[in-house]
């Protein structure tokens, strides 16, 4: 099978570390990088979840708590039925800050 040369750029440790998984599996980086090439081809995409590695801003983890505020409300007889909570109180209130 031909083969191609390709050059690509590689944090330094993580080309040490990544390395030095294969070699005790028995493999080179090139053979580690082509079996992941043929992998990826195989599945269409990356063999693997890949998920952005962000932490939320302020206002997806304010949406998140007052969603899991009201789902604790529901769940909780102590509130009374007609109350109405809406987004900025329940914010305002210490439970909602970490």
């Amino acid at each position: 099978m031909a083969t191609k040369s390709h050059n690509i750029r590689i944090d330094e440790k993580v080309k040490t570390e990544a390395a030095a998984v294969f070699a005790s599996l028995g493999l080179t980086l090139s053979d580690a990088v082509n079996v992941f090439l043929r992998k990826a081809v195989a599945e269409q995409g990356f063999p693997f979840e890949v998920k952005r590695n962000a932490t939320e801003s302020t206002e997806e983890r304010r949406a998140r708590k007052f969603k899991e505020f009201l789902a604790f409300a529901k769940e909780n007889p102590v509130f009374e039925k007609g109350y109405k909570f809406n987004r900025e109180e329940c914010h305002d209130r210490a439970i909602f800050r970490r």
